[in-house]
């Protein structure tokens, strides 16, 4: 785990044609090239790493995932897998099973209404059942389910209540629900930077942090114990809506940490404008096929966000808004931008961009963090509510990079909304295609080149940090990932079942997938 000299050795090293090393002292790449050329520039008792067959990347990024929750096995009841009521249910009892009757079951987040065949999520009574009347809260991505004593710990009467919640009552839920103690914390947000760098990332945004967590993260940063590098949207209220009055949100605001180095730092401020296009609440300006006389959901005013916004510029701090419908990205492009010496605002999704919005877009100054993944499992739900013109340009890298340049437009997975696995998003980004193989709008296909870019140098590009990490270059830090094919030139399938050899930050071996890291 140290950050000695290394020499590490492959077949290849991606972006300098002819060299199979990499020389890394001091935390940084100090020698690309043939290894024996490397290890003449290197000092004596270097440690080397041969890694046969392997090729030398960028570390990945990923520019918008939820990374506390990815790694949460020993804390809460994993649902991603249920495919029926009586799946999550079981999940649910087998977790509950030797619990005390009081302790609270929390599960990760899912998408009931998308996964599970009843097309809906356990009700309250289930929950009770399942559970033996212990409080469960089930977030999703905008809402979440519960039992009994959950809302009766907020203070909810259950009565006529079917135990089911929007956005604001799932902030309003985690208010009551125990805060697990710093240890557990430390020991979660570890574990989650271990879970990226087993997929080869190196740098996270972080997509939603609370004030606890930032000050957690700082301080495993502070110790030397990250293992990825982390820029957080920031939550100063510790919710995605913060219902505090102006002169409380400037407070806040105040608080916000502005020193950043290479292991943190703040990316912006989150806010919400609307839902999400699987679950059916992007706010959109027509109606939707599904349903006619519905355009989805909002979760802000005009004049609250303009303010909201305002208010964050003011203390120069830019500002990450969850958009996916049309109608609210129109509404954040009339109040976000760039300028005045801070980072630029993002579109946090934006997957139902218009050509003429990112036309716009490229004149405020806004760039976009996107998530292809949405498309992987979900196209059948998206035509659905949309149609097929509508689905066929949802998601729309193609025109964003024609429009906006790389250095403007980033990708992520949105985990754990989505599978963590970036050779997964390769894949949809540069065949856009789904997981059974269906074509899912040919027209916006970015090459496998681009598609790589958005993984890494673009990654670094929206984390402000393009002068240190996205390429492997002398003189930058030693993010590196070492797979056992190139995925820019691989056979397209084969991108799905990328493996990752090695995984190395700072110029410190954090993942070895042949010899196991401990700490």
């Amino acid at each position: 785990m140290s950050a000695d000299a290394l020499l590490l050795t492959g077949t290849s090293v991606i972006g300098t044609p002819g060299a199979n090393a990499l020389g890394v002292a001091g935390g940084r790449i100090v020698a690309i090239g043939r290894r024996s050329d490397v290890l003449r520039r290197m000092p004596s008792g270097i440690r080397t790493v041969d890694v046969p067959g392997g090729v030398l990347s960028p570390g990945l990024i990923d520019s918008h995932c939820h990374v506390e929750d990815a790694a949460m096995d020993s804390y809460t009841v994993a649902l991603i897998t249920a495919e029926t009521i009586d799946d999550a249910l079981h999940a649910v009892a087998a977790f509950a099973d030797g619990r005390p009757g009081d302790a609270w079951i929390r599960g990760r987040t899912w998408n009931p209404l998308l996964q599970l065949r009843e097309r809906r999520a356990p009700t309250r009574r289930e929950l009770d059942d399942a559970a033996g009347g212990r409080p469960v809260l089930l977030p999703e991505a905008h809402g979440a389910s519960a039992s009994t004593a959950a809302l009766l710990a907020a203070g909810i009467d259950p009565q006529g209540h079917d135990g089911r919640f929007d956005r604001a009552g799932l902030d309003h839920l985690l208010t009551v629900v125990p805060e697990w103690s710093d240890e557990d914390r430390r020991a979660q947000l570890l574990a989650a930077m271990r879970v990226l760098n087993r997929h080869g990332i190196t740098s996270v945004v972080a997509g939603a942090t609370t004030p606890r967590d930032l000050t957690l993260l700082r301080a495993l940063a502070d110790a030397g114990r990250s293992t990825a590098r982390v820029a957080v949207m920031a939550m100063p209220s510790g919710s995605l809506n913060p219902d505090v009055t102006d002169n409380e949100w400037d407070r806040l605001l105040g608080t916000v940490p502005t020193h950043r180095d290479r292991w943190l730092s703040v990316r912006g401020v989150k806010l919400q404008i609307d839902g999400g296009m699987t679950l059916g609440t992007a706010w959109t300006r027509a109606d939707y096929l599904s349903r006619p006389g519905y355009r989805g959901v909002t979760v802000t005013s005009p004049d609250i966000l303009r303010a909201r916004v305002a208010a964050a510029h003011a203390h120069g701090l830019p500002v990450g808004v969850h958009v996916v419908g049309d109608a609210a990205i129109d509404l954040a492009l009339a109040v976000l931008g760039a300028g005045d010496g801070r980072a630029p605002d993002v579109l946090v999704h934006a997957s139902l961009m218009t050509p003429d919005q990112i036309t716009r877009a490229a004149d405020t100054g806004v760039v976009i963090a996107a998530q292809i993944p949405f498309l992987w499992r979900n196209t059948p739900v998206i035509r659905e509510h949309f149609g097929e013109a509508v689905t066929r340009r949802a998601i729309p890298f193609r025109d964003w990079v024609d429009v906006l340049g790389l250095d403007r437009v980033a990708a992520g997975t949105d985990h754990p909304v989505n599978d963590l696995n970036p050779f997964a998003s390769l894949y949809a980004m540069s065949e856009r295609r789904d997981e059974s193989g269906a074509e899912t709008g040919a027209a916006q296909r970015v090459t496998r080149a681009e598609a790589f870019a958005l993984h890494t140098a673009s990654g670094a590009a929206h984390m402000g940090e393009s002068a240190y990490t996205g390429r492997l270059a002398e003189g930058r830090l030693a993010d590196i990932a070492v797979f056992d094919r190139d995925p820019l030139t691989c056979p397209p399938a084969e991108l799905l079942d990328t493996h990752v050899h090695l995984t190395v930050v700072g110029g410190r071996i954090v993942h070895d997938a042949r010899t196991p890291v401990t700490r």
